[in-house]
């Protein structure tokens, strides 16, 4: 009986090895080298959680598109949106701001948000979008009201139209 139990033992502690298994020296590799995109396949067939090398590969990953976000560029054209509406309304030149204006706006406005992002990151990717949009739909509108009023104003002229709407 003990010599059962010892065959039943080592046949579950002692592996055989495959024609896969061949020493890595025989086919010429360096045996110490690690086949990353094996242990990868290996991983995610195991079903284990990634390892801390993984996880920090995928924060940093993370961290560099929320940088990219944060960009003060990114900002600077929202911030400055009420500013550029206001001048598209107006036409009066005071409401345009200095690129140091802007730059500023912009740093203090990537600085809410990513306070923003820290208290609730949920809303961040939709509010810069929504900003985003708001801003350039306004702007592209202003622009077409811009030009249509021009080409009113053209076309008045043309037909000596004054300003009371006689013809003069």
């Amino acid at each position: 009986m003990p010599d059962e139990k010892t065959g039943v033992i080592e046949r579950i502690f002692t592996r055989k090895k495959s024609a896969d298994e061949a020493p890595a020296s025989a086919a010429g590799a360096d045996p110490s080298a690690v086949d990353l995109a094996a242990l990868k396949s290996q991983a995610k067939k195991s079903g284990r959680r990634p390892s801390k090398s993984e996880v920090a590969v995928q924060d940093a990953a993370k961290e560099a598109a929320l940088e990219e976000l944060f960009d003060n560029e990114n900002w600077e054209v929202i911030a400055s949106m009420y500013f550029e509406l206001r001048f598209a309304m107006t036409g009066f030149e005071y409401f345009r701001l200095t690129e140091k204006q802007e730059r500023v706006l912009g740093k203090s406005m990537g600085t809410c948000m990513k306070l923003l992002l820290a208290i609730d990151p949920q809303w961040v990717a939709l509010i810069v979008f929504t900003a985003n949009f708001g801003a350039y739909a306004a702007d592209k509108e202003l622009a077409y009201r811009r030009a249509l009023k021009e080409l009113e104003m053209r076309r008045m002229r043309e037909e000596g139209v004054t300003g009371n709407g006689r013809q003069g």
